[in-house]
């Protein structure tokens, strides 16, 4: 029993999946992110939730890479590519030794597994790979995987209780917790790379933090409206606030396939939605620069919330320890959430993703691992307790 309440949450997880694969809760995801016969039938395809504002050019299969296969495979192999070195060479996480970068890359190259098949190289199936646990619009021709958030609007809308996506939440936060938006998730590779340019003028209010469980009940009472007034067809996260669907499902739709009907906007008749789309991707690229690279991921991602809900519970988990701390402060520049774990309350200790930087500048031992496979030694009894209840007055960019 005891091993029961310990690992509570994440049979709770457990169940939930296996409820969600019983119901055959994959036809649903096929059905919601299929693009034309490369899955199964539709009368739309998934880009459609997010409301791009031109024609459904990719249900009609008018594919700008269709005359020539490889390309995709180049294009794509260009921007990993770019996207490796921007994080990777010469970071913080190289330095201090950490595969962080790798990790995230690796993470985001598995999450676009689908370039073969637009690339008609192999017929890999969209989503195949079932909801991945982060973000991964789901909207993009080439995803492998369903996001959570976005599969869990689809199952609302659908007026049923979104099983597989929910357990995927509940098993990756018992289980990771936030460590995988440190880790895993493609949208967080992304913002370490503008985390790198980042100029921090400015500091929001650390009530801020809120913000992600603010978005998070949003979405659920916009999505419940949005059911009750028969609109089944777009989904109200995916297709306002969120970042990872503009990068990642609008941004290489409208350069590819919509790209005639962009670049006649007024014809197609979506100007406003076009730039309606723009204007808010450009405001959070503004706010990155301004704030931090990871601006999102600290105030309005509501799956970053969610999982920090477990921050406690978690099997993954970067421990503080206060009778070791002198109160230095190194690791504080190093942290890109912005937070210091020696703070014990709710929304500092829910927003640490793990990236193990803390632990690695520490040069007092006072930052620690805690892994259900290698549990670290305490550090040797040191300096008294310190406590910080504030942040720094002046916090030091990490790069």
């Amino acid at each position: 029993m005891r091993w029961v309440r310990r690992h509570a949450l994440l049979l709770l997880g457990v169940a939930l999946l296996a409820a969600g694969y019983i119901r055959d809760e994959m036809a649903l995801v096929r059905a919601t992110t299929t693009y034309r016969d490369f899955d199964v039938p539709s009368d739309q395809s998934g880009v459609q939730y997010l409301s791009p504002g031109v024609p459904d050019r990719a249900h009609e299969g008018a594919y700008s890479f269709e005359s020539v296969h490889a390309t995709p495979l180049y294009a794509l192999g260009i921007v990993f590519a770019v996207f490796w070195l921007l994080r990777n060479v010469g970071s913080l996480d190289g330095k201090l030794g950490l595969k962080r970068g790798l990790v995230q890359w690796l993470a985001f190259v598995g999450a676009r597994l689908g370039m073969f098949r637009v690339a008609g190289v192999a017929a890999v199936p969209r989503c195949s790979a079932g909801i991945f646990p982060f973000l991964n619009c789901q909207s993009c021709e080439m995803a492998t995987g369903a996001c959570p958030v976005g599969q869990a609007q689809m199952g609302i809308l659908d007026k049923s209780v979104p099983l597989l996506a929910l357990g995927t939440i509940v098993a990756t936060a018992a289980v990771l917790g936030r460590a995988l938006c440190g880790w895993l998730c493609p949208f967080g590779l992304f913002s370490d790379i503008l985390d790198r340019i980042s100029l921090r003028r400015f500091v929001p209010s650390h009530r801020w933090r809120i913000g992600g469980y603010v978005v998070g009940g949003l979405l659920i009472a916009a999505t419940l409206v949005f059911v009750a007034a028969g609109i089944t067809g777009q989904a109200p996260f995916c297709s306002t606030v969120c970042a990872s669907g503009k990068l990642y499902g609008l941004l290489p739709y409208y350069a590819t396939t919509a790209a005639p009907e962009v670049a006649r906007l007024d014809a197609a008749g979506g100007t406003g939605t076009f730039i309606y789309h723009a204007a808010l991707f450009g405001l959070f690229l503004v706010a990155a620069v301004l704030i931090s690279g990871r601006v999102f991921c600290r105030y309005l991602c509501p799956l970053g919330a969610a999982l920090g809900l477990a921050h406690r519970v978690s099997a993954v988990r970067v421990v503080h320890h206060a009778a070791h701390c002198s109160g230095c402060e190194q690791c504080l520049p190093s942290c890109p959430m912005g937070i210091d774990l020696a703070r014990p309350d709710f929304l500092t200790q829910s927003s640490c993703i793990r990236c193990g930087r803390c632990v690695a500048v520490c040069a007092r031992g006072a930052r620690t691992w805690e892994l259900p496979w290698a549990r670290s030694a305490q550090p040797s009894a040191g300096s008294p307790p310190h406590v910080r209840t504030e942040p720094p007055s002046e916090p030091v960019p990490a790069r």
